[in-house]
């Protein structure tokens, strides 16, 4: 029994060391772990910060966009595509690996996505080695209003009917645009949903045109439909706000508007610059702007 007991005195203090040393080891573990992670937020917050620049007026611009070109139809050509800011112009530079040499690789943006791809928005210069640039005549805010988009680049101009790479242009490399005040900017060529405070911060730089619209008006429909589907031909410099012609009296009222599929263009204090009804298109609406 004394040699028991002896054993379990000598056990205690054993138990008690091996605890005190886990406790230790894991302290320092999640101190370490801790200092990781502030340095890995501290770089994170450093990539944030260089994507994004300042205008003269102090309005915070998109810097670089980096899409992750995924290989296609076992291409084996993946690598990455860099949009960046050429004040007004974008920069787009591909760079994918895996191809034959010297064969030349049609490479466009297109409408939608990699797995729907829809229509060619914007040419690019043709993928040769693995790499291409090109400057397209339109910005990064533009760009940003057309999503959702796909750079995909073509086996070669014989089978171009087949991909071998593509990235989607996400949502998420877009930084939220806005003035030092913390107001939200109006995008170029933009359609978006009607507030009060988009018509002067729109007509700084856009004609603004109001389409009164309800959804359960056919005609409306069809242009709603239209401009959706042509919003990479809006004019650079035009900014249509859809208003709810069911919920709008107060608007309504203030211009006369007595039927849906009305559209009226005002100046950037709201007063009414012309109104008219009846275009079942886009180029139709653009063709009455003043």
């Amino acid at each position: 029994m004394t040699n028991n007991n002896s054993q379990k005195g000598f056990a205690l203090p054993m138990i008690i060391g091996i605890v005190a040393l886990v406790a230790v080891i894991g302290g320092i573990s999640y101190f370490t772990t801790r200092q990781q992670s502030s340095v890995k937020n501290d770089a994170m917050v450093k990539i944030e910060e260089d994507a994004m620049k300042k205008d003269d007026n102090g309005v915070m611009m998109i810097k670089d966009i980096v899409v992750s070109m995924g290989a296609l139809n076992s291409s084996g050509q993946a690598g990455k595509a860099t949009l960046s800011d050429m004040n007004g112009k974008t920069k787009v530079v591909v760079e994918i690996s895996g191809g034959v040499t010297g064969v030349p690789q049609p490479s466009h943006i297109h409408m939608g996505t990699i797995l729907t791809p829809g229509a060619i928005i914007y040419p690019l210069n043709t993928v040769i080695n693995g790499k291409a640039e090109t400057i397209l005549d339109v910005s990064l805010e533009m760009l940003d209003t057309k999503l959702p988009l796909a750079i995909m680049v073509h086996k070669s101009k014989d089978e171009a009917k087949i991909f071998v790479s593509g990235g989607d242009i996400s949502k998420d490399g877009f930084p939220t645009i806005t003035k030092k005040n913390g107001e939200t900017m109006m995008k170029a060529g933009s359609y978006e949903v009607y507030a009060a405070e988009k018509v002067a911060l729109a007509s700084a730089t856009h004609d603004v045109v109001l389409f009164f619209r309800a959804s359960w008006c056919p005609t409306c429909r069809a242009v709603d439909s239209d401009i959706k589907a042509n919003l990479g031909k809006i004019p650079s410099d035009l900014a249509i706000l859809d208003v709810n012609y069911d919920n709008s009296s107060d608007l309504k009222k203030k211009y006369g508007v007595t039927y849906q599929h009305t559209f009226v263009q005002v100046d950037k204090d709201g007063n009414m610059i012309k109104k008219w009804s009846g275009s079942q298109t886009l180029s139709a609406l653009v063709s009455e702007v003043k």
